[in-house]
């Protein structure tokens, strides 16, 4: 059995039922509820306890958890509806996901929030149900009814904007993946959502406040000791300066109120945005300082998502490099072959003005083009003399086998035409394709004449390396045939093609 609590602090609260097998959570929802938004509160261990209590109290919020044992939150919210459709509930739940979201508002939630809760957005979304319910009772009154009814109209419209503009916020954000580009877009966003003259973005390191983009302002380096940042840091919430208090800007006095909104990872602030200067000269209102928050909220995740994405991308790379150098050190005669056809592909590619993205997909799947020899035999690798045909089937595996390696990753879509296809011949007649011309992709073109410049210049436990003229005379007399004639002529202006001299290590290494 639940206690009720009291009248609570704030006038005009209404009743919320929370439904959570949790006793921790329970605890800390009704003390949010009753201390801070004024609300009379009741509690229910489960699902079934929730439902008696619907049954025989009236409630005008329900907030309840996904994962419940004996009945859980959807099947509560299920059993809600059949009782009182109108009954506005809110599920709740420490591993959310988008289908989970989309379900639980197909069958009938008024919104969905995740664990860890924050005070300001369990309060505003109380606040907003009871408060559009509030609304429609006035709908009985006939004197009020075209007042509210534009009323909710003008409230329904704001909604859909405020929808539109989160959505559009989350697809140009998520295009973004420099973090310098994220910092000065979100700065920029932020300038126009709210019409302030002056707006910042600064990261939090060593005890100040790096301003990492901002509009109408100085950039500098801010001491956190004593300012407004001070306590945004301390309460993990906004805070707003009024006028007369010191701009942390500027070191004078303000003119208009100043807004603070943190940055969040891992419920700890590490960024906090500056809005201030409204363009009509007017305070920040509630509803304004409540889209700060969820602004901020959205571009928090898409600094934490591009930081978790680069540290897996970096430590991947960092493994597959790792199985390139055993790779070679197998086989003494092939070590650096790898840095070596990247370095001269991107020699190529400078001749030829490929674009950024080419460049990047050529540096690496260069590097991983023989990734696949770590699936042949010693034997067949490093043997001293001349492959049998059983031998020569399984080493023109590797290409397959490297490409196998990386397609379930789905990181390196480009890279793996390299890997796949740098065996493939100008005439058709490579493996493991047969393709011909311009179906071989371009990159893989490009490898294709960097590891045979490389192959032919490096010695064989059964032949010596060839000098430089004599592999250039053999590129040329492959032209058309084994390989691209445009190609290699890129090739002949590269320092590597002028050189004579095949490139050291030391070169090479970058």
């Amino acid at each position: 059995m639940g206690m009720e609590k009291g009248k609570g602090k704030r006038k005009g609260g209404g009743r919320v039922l929370i439904v959570d097998d949790d006793p921790l959570v329970r605890g800390v929802l009704s003390d949010i509820f009753y201390n801070v938004g004024g609300y009379k509160t009741d509690v229910a261990a489960d699902g079934f306890d929730g439902i008696e209590k619907i049954k025989n109290n009236e409630y005008d919020i329900v907030f309840a958890d996904m994962a419940m044992p004996r009945l859980n939150g959807m099947d509560f919210l299920r059993e809600i509806k059949k009782i009182n459709p109108s009954m506005p509930v809110v599920i709740t739940t420490g591993i959310p996901s988008i289908d989970m979201a989309v379900n639980a508002i197909k069958e009938g939630a008024q919104d969905f929030i995740t664990k860890p809760f924050r005070i300001d957005t369990v309060i505003s979304i109380a606040d907003r149900i009871t408060g559009e319910k509030k609304l429609l009772n006035k709908l009985a009154v006939k004197d009020d009814y075209e007042a509210s009814v534009g009323e909710l109209k003008a409230e329904l419209f704001k909604k859909l904007q405020e929808i539109g503009i989160l959505q559009s916020i989350s697809t140009e954000l998520d295009g973004l993946c420099d973090n310098k580009e994220i910092f000065e877009r979100i700065v920029a966003m932020a300038s126009k959502l709210f019409m302030v003259k002056e707006a910042s973005f600064g990261a939090i390191e060593n005890g100040h406040l790096k301003i990492k983009g901002s509009i109408g302002t100085m950039v500098k380096d801010i001491s956190i000791a004593n300012s407004i940042f001070e306590n945004v840091i301390k309460k993990k919430t906004f805070c707003l300066a009024s006028l007369g208090e010191v701009n942390p800007h500027n070191g004078t006095l303000l003119t208009s109120p100043f807004l603070s909104v943190p940055l969040t990872m891992n419920n700890e602030v590490f960024g906090i945005l500056n809005l201030s200067n409204k363009a009509d000269g007017t305070a920040f209102t509630d509803d304004e300082i409540r889209f700060a928050l969820t602004f901020a909220e959205k571009a928090a995740m898409r600094i934490e998502n591009n930081a978790l994405y680069e540290v897996f991308y970096t430590n991947l790379m960092n493994t597959l490099k790792s199985l390139v150098i055993s790779i070679e050190a197998r086989d003494p005669y092939t070590k650096h072959h790898s840095e070596r056809v990247s370095l001269y592909s991107l020699q190529i590619a400078d001749v030829i003005n490929l674009g950024a993205e080419d460049k990047d997909a050529i540096k690496f799947g260069g590097y991983l083009h023989d990734i696949g020899k770590i699936g042949v035999r010693d034997t067949v690798l490093v043997k001293p003399g001349m492959l049998t045909p059983e031998e020569t089937t399984e080493i023109r595996l590797h290409p397959v086998i490297g490409y196998n390696i990386l397609e379930p990753l789905r990181f390196f879509p480009n890279e793996m035409d390299i890997i796949r296809h740098h065996h493939e011949r100008f005439d058709g007649s490579g493996y493991p394709d047969g393709l011909a011309c311009d179906k071989i992709p371009l990159i893989a073109r490009i490898a294709a004449v960097a590891d045979t410049y490389d192959a032919m210049t490096s010695s064989r436990p059964y032949r010596n390396a060839m000098c430089h003229d004599a592999a250039i005379k053999e590129l040329k007399r492959c032209s058309s045939s084994q390989l691209e004639d445009e190609i290699v002529l890129a090739f002949l202006q590269t320092p590597a093609g002028k050189g004579g001299a095949r490139l050291s290590l030391e070169r090479t290494t970058h």
